[in-house]
């Protein structure tokens, strides 16, 4: 996952690090323990404790240092879109003149590795037919989808369709707009763009249908009182 040259550079980097940066306030939060911690463990692939470690050290002092590898680790755990946000949030952040070398070296790496993994991401192209985006609401995997990627009929800014990233792997969409409910599964490998297409019956039909079964039930046999309650439901 991770390019091998700037990781061991890196690794070389932290452990020097951990010798001389800032220990006195790091011993008192047991930041320094928490980063020894999280490198052994990524040293070992224990990813998973890795992350927990640098997370707990990021939260107790947020260097890019730190942040850095608490995004190396989601990386190797296929947490992609996580790992972009940490990213991100460490590129929103900048470096003050007092932090030194090693934390402008890791804002750098931040911004490579981002680009990086940017180009290998996961998408998802969600269509809708039949609704628009403000008529359904879409999950993937629990979570909401924006109705910013929920592609109607319209044309609009994104003429190729706007494109949710998503980890690697298999997903789970559930679509709802009134009565309708739609489940499907996706699988996406790195780097792949799928489009999903969600059908669905315009709401107005759904209340002729249900207006027209209303008639039948309520008239019977009589034909007549069936065609002029039906009529009343299509206008």
């Amino acid at each position: 996952m991770v390019g091998k040259p700037w990781r061991w550079c890196g690794l070389a980097v932290l452990c020097v690090w951990l010798g001389s940066l800032g220990m006195a306030g790091a011993d008192s939060g047991g930041v320094t323990k928490l980063r020894e911690t999280g490198l052994a463990a990524y040293q070992a692939g224990n990813y998973a404790g890795a992350k927990t470690a640098f997370d707990e050290a990021f939260r107790l002092s947020p260097l890019h240092s730190l942040g850095v590898w608490s995004a190396r680790a989601r990386v190797k755990l296929g947490q992609w879109v996580e790992a972009d946000e940490r990213y991100e949030k460490l590129l929103k952040s900048p470096v003050t003149q007092g932090e030194g070398e090693e934390e402008r070296q890791a804002r750098d790496d931040a911004a490579r590795e981002r680009e990086e993994l940017r180009h290998r991401m996961p998408r998802l192209r969600i269509r809708l037919d039949g609704v628009e985006g403000k008529d359904v609401k879409v999950q993937i995997d629990g979570a909401a989808v924006g109705p910013e990627f929920l592609l109607g009929k319209k044309n609009g800014p994104f003429p190729n369709g706007k494109a949710l990233q998503v980890n690697p792997g298999s997903h789970q969409i559930v679509a709802v707009s009134g009565d309708q409910r739609q489940e499907l599964s996706v699988s996406l490998d790195e780097g792949q763009t799928r489009d999903v297409s969600l059908h669905f019956a315009n709401p107005e039909t759904i209340r002729q249908r249900k207006c027209r079964d209303k008639c039948r039930s309520d008239c019977r046999q009589d034909n007549d009182c069936y065609m002029d309650c039906k009529q009343r439901c299509f206008n």
